[in-house]
């Protein structure tokens, strides 16, 4: 048997190559399919199979581009409706390929499709040897339940059913699951990206409930946000996805046309450089979602799906890595970049803004005099855990959602951890005219660091 794990970062996904004799099959690949054809490549194998655990909801999967370029059959849970050619598999139905077996377990819970892989090496013996858990069961924690509006509930419940039959399993089979720590499909995911039925079952606090009723409440209390195209893209993975080679040509942009381009309806300009040099100047209107932070998953929650995109970058050699983020989450409409970036556009004598900024140092002055609202973007569990006292709680998504509570007239000092998502909420603040929005450098890292107090273990929001 060969194997190998893949690990998209961005949107911290494993997908899998795993073969016998000259066969193998893919499982949960991504759209960039170039790693699994190397992968098989490099293990003298062909790709005659792919394998879905479930119609992901946090990235747009690669079945159907792999499918075209091996010609490899694509196998999907009967119970997900898939409106691809595919083959169905039902609860308990069994594939062989070469020497290995592929066993679907229905599994629902973190969506109303979840299943695992159960593998068996027929060549050892009879005897699983592994499973591809998807978002079932994942290293010290499971798949969030709750996705699916008015339905957490009902997924809960059934989701504790799925893991008691994984539960039957020996404890020495390997499990390996769509995803690791810095996903938002649970919630308190290990970096470690593979283990075993025994050690889950020791270690997982999920997985050791045995009463169904306390299993809900923990397993829904203090859940955090799903991003927008966490609800787009399910439908997107059913229907299957467009291939990449048939979405809009990424071309490159004279400043001028983009100037032109922005005075039309649904276009939006991403800038994917630092926060501080987005502060210096940017183009009016402009997304912040820096690629040295969670690029994608910020990208995939705030930027409208129908809009044309046009990017700004530090470098043009980042733009293959930047279109790969943005197609994981289902933002295709990729219509080009700014040729020579921000410096361009200023020569040119095009109009910018920019983003105060202040240190902690200013900051807490600022608080004591009450000179500013205060808005925390960090994420509400984190803001609970530990915060500055006099800070609202905003995560940086709800900014499109909650900038009417805030007078656009009144000075808004932004911070989170370091200054990413903090700089992407007051982009989206100067999008809605707000005057004088102010982003505390180094947010509470610096804070901390600078041996000012903090406020653990809640208080009100």
């Amino acid at each position: 048997m060969h194997f190998a794990q893949i690990y998209t970062p961005g949107i911290a996904q494993c997908s899998y190559v795993i073969g016998s004799g000259n066969k193998c099959v893919v499982v949960d690949p991504v759209r960039n399919i170039e790693q699994y054809i190397e992968q098989a490549k490099e293990f003298n194998m062909e790709i005659v199979g792919i394998l879905e655990t479930h119609l992901h909801a946090d990235f747009v999967s690669g079945h159907m581009e792999l499918a075209e370029e091996t010609g490899a059959k694509i196998y999907a849970p009967q119970i997900a409706n898939c409106e691809f050619p595919h083959h169905p598999l039902a609860d308990g139905e069994e594939i062989t390929i070469d020497n290995l077996q592929f066993k679907l377990i229905e599994t629902p819970g973190h969506t109303p499709d979840c299943t695992v892989y159960l593998v068996t090496d027929l060549e050892r013996d009879e005897n699983p040897v592994m499973a591809f858990t998807g978002d079932t069961l994942l290293v010290g924690d499971v798949g969030r339940p709750d996705l699916f509006p008015n339905r957490e509930e009902e997924l809960a419940e059934k989701l504790f059913y799925s893991l008691k039959r994984l539960k039957e399993l020996p404890d020495h089979v390997e499990i390996y699951p769509a995803h690791g720590m810095g996903s938002l499909c649970g919630r308190a995911l290990s970096a470690k990206l593979w283990s075993t039925i025994g050690t889950e079952r020791r270690a997982n606090y999920a997985f050791k409930h045995t009463e169904l009723d306390a299993f809900k409440k923990d397993l829904l209390t203090d859940m955090p946000a799903a991003p927008d195209h966490f609800s787009r893209c399910t439908e997107i993975n059913r229907n299957g996805p467009t291939l990449v080679r048939e979405t809009m040509k990424t071309l490159p942009m004279k400043p001028n046309e983009v100037s032109a381009a922005l005075e039309k309806e649904n276009y939006s300009v991403i800038d994917t450089r630092s926060y501080h040099s987005f502060a210096a100047a940017h183009i009016p209107g402009s997304f912040s979602i820096s690629k040295h932070g969670n690029f994608a998953t910020f990208a995939g929650w705030i930027v409208p799906p129908e809009d044309k995109l046009i990017l700004v970058l530090e470098d043009k050699d980042d733009l293959p890595g930047i279109k790969t983020a943005l197609y994981n989450v289902g933002l295709d409409n990729i219509a080009g970049y700014i040729e020579g970036s921000v410096e361009k556009w200023i020569n040119s004598g095009l109009p910018v803004n920019n983003v105060e900024t202040i240190s902690v140092h200013l900051l807490r002055e600022w608080i004591k005099n009450n000179s500013a609202v205060v808005l925390d973007n960090r994420a509400s569990n984190e803001w609970k855990k530990m915060h500055i006292e006099g800070t609202t709680i905003a995560p940086a998504p709800d900014i499109r959602h909650r900038y009417k509570e805030w007078d656009t007239e009144q000075p808004v000092v932004v911070l989170c951890n370091t200054s990413n998502r903090s700089m992407t909420a007051a982009s989206l603040l100067k999008q809605r005219n707000f005057k004088q929005v102010i982003n505390a450098v180094g947010g509470t890292t610096a804070w901390i660091e600078s041996g000012y107090p903090v406020v653990t273990g809640g208080g009100s929001q």
